[in-house]
């Protein structure tokens, strides 16, 4: 995976930091970067996230996060 063509608000300057970003950033097939999606769930407050790689056309994770 290539981390230049992530934008992130923070510095990556550990390794674990850049272990973690290729993990959860890209395909555990392919290695291709993740497409992202966010949707606001309106009845609960909470945001779901889904990641889907566009290479193998999976979906590889769906999390939902709930607002404070």
């Amino acid at each position: 995976m290539d981390l230049e063509k992530i934008q992130y608000f923070e510095k990556i300057e550990t390794s674990s930091h850049r272990e973690f970003v290729a993990n959860h950033g890209s395909c555990a097939l392919c290695g291709q970067t993740l497409e992202l999606k966010h949707l606001k769930l309106e009845t609960d407050f909470k945001i779901k996230e889904e990641a889907h790689c566009v290479e193998c056309d999976i979906k590889t994770r769906a999390k939902i996060y709930t607002l404070n």
